[in-house]
């Protein structure tokens, strides 16, 4: 499902839990957790365990993701399909990485300079306790029009992606199981997560077109 946020394109989907190997995905990234709950090799600014530039770490088990790669492949090709592309595009992929969090927990604002778009795939997720990534509008308009036309916000429906636009930052709704596609260069973080009892888990790609 394609969706419209601060002017971009943006892809929605769900993958069927049943079809891949998703527990023991899960159980394995939560032994690495449970292992080193600080696991960041990243960016010391942020508080989570990922495996961003530390994949190679003998320390901790490395994630079967064989039964996903095809999943993912296909979505891809769903997702390039439903674009307006000149000709036919190969693209590549790579799991950039896994993040796991928990009550505290954050990841700084960033984005993909490698790839042309990346993809979030939140394996793990209850909605009633995480919050999901949160996109950041860099628009040059996004700074000053709540200031200069304040009286949009009531007329404006908030939960619409398509009037994401109207705000600095915005997250799209997810649920577990679903994945976003978002342009590579879109500024995203994930904010601070409170009261939180479960841990909360994605699976990044980067994806490139040639």
């Amino acid at each position: 499902m394609f969706k419209n946020l601060f002017g971009l394109p943006v892809y929605k989907s769900k993958i069927n839990p049943d079809i891949y190997n998703k527990k023991e995905i899960i159980d394995t990234i939560t032994e690495n957790y449970l292992k080193d709950k600080t696991r960041n090799s990243w960016d010391s600014l942020c508080s989570l365990h990922h495996s961003n530039n530390d994949e190679e770490n003998k320390n901790f088990k490395e994630i079967n993701y064989q039964d996903l790669l095809p999943i993912y492949n296909k979505e891809i090709s769903k997702f390039l399909d439903s674009m307006s592309l000149l000709r036919y595009t190969k693209f590549s992929y790579n799991v950039s990485n896994y993040t796991c969090m928990e009550n505290s927990n954050y990841m700084k604002s960033h984005y993909h300079n490698d790839c042309d778009f990346n993809l979030v795939h939140y394996i793990k997720f209850n909605k009633t306790q995480h919050i999901p990534t949160l996109y950041e509008n860099t628009h040059s308009f996004s700074n000053y029009c709540r200031d200069l036309r304040p009286n949009l916000k009531n007329v404006l429906d908030s939960s619409s992606e398509n009037n994401s636009w109207y705000y600095s930052n915005y997250c799209v709704e997810v649920n577990e199981d679903d994945f976003v596609i978002t342009p590579a260069f879109l500024f995203h973080s994930v904010p601070l997560q409170k009261n939180v009892t479960e841990t909360r888990m994605t699976i990044v790609l980067n994806i490139l077109l040639s």
